[in-house]
């Protein structure tokens, strides 16, 4: 997931959705996205404590580990995927795709592995559990929720759209779609990930 992010983040046409916020602030505050985005994972397990109330299970602050995990490796993989050629519109759309393409395969992984969540879909859990809704359309409304925070911040900070594009709206919209083919494609490894199935 790290991997993908990075690769939007240099393609410049715009990141997921729960890294539109940390990319935007990127542009200028003096942090980098991935430290950012480990500010905004703690964000998130805090809003989901207050969210559950007495229902929040102190087990959720396991969701440190991978959130904090995702924001280093964003940093990492930003220099690491330096070289990759963005010089123009095309190359930024191809890396842009292929960088969907990586991401969603981090998320498929990440749910069909039943492991700890990263807390940008733990609050999204927590408001689906808290106001008994289900959990995709609780995480349709907080994608296009960061997505359109990152506008207003973009637009007020920046004065035009800087860091969040079509390349955030195209991730919003396939990225789950390509998690669904993922699993339909790979049925054998996602039963052994999740031997319960």
């Amino acid at each position: 997931m790290s991997i993908g992010v990075a690769m939007a983040r240099l393609a410049g046409l715009g990141t997921s959705p729960i890294s539109s916020i940390p990319n935007v602030l990127s542009m200028f505050l003096p942090l980098t996205i991935g430290q950012l985005t480990i500010v905004f994972m703690v964000v998130f397990i805090l809003l989901e404590w207050v969210v559950l109330r007495s229902e929040f299970s102190q087990t959720a602050w396991l969701q440190l580990v991978p959130g904090i995990l995702f924001g280093v490796f964003i940093d990492l993989c930003v220099k690491l995927f330096s070289w990759v050629p963005v010089n123009n519109y095309l190359e930024r759309v191809i890396v842009t795709l292929i960088s969907i393409v990586i991401l969603s395969l981090g998320v498929y992984l990440e749910i069909n592995s039943h492991a700890v969540v990263m807390p940008g879909e733990g609050i999204s859990m927590a408001i689906a559990v808290r106001f008994k809704q289900k959990f995709p359309k609780v995480k349709v409304w907080a994608d296009a929720t960061m997505v359109l925070t990152a506008v207003i911040i973009s637009l007020l900070a920046l004065h035009g759209f800087v860091g969040v594009r079509e390349g955030s709206i195209v991730a919003a919209l396939i990225t789950g779609r390509l998690v669904d083919f993922y699993t339909e494609f790979l049925p054998g490894f996602t039963a052994w990930m999740d031997p319960e199935m």
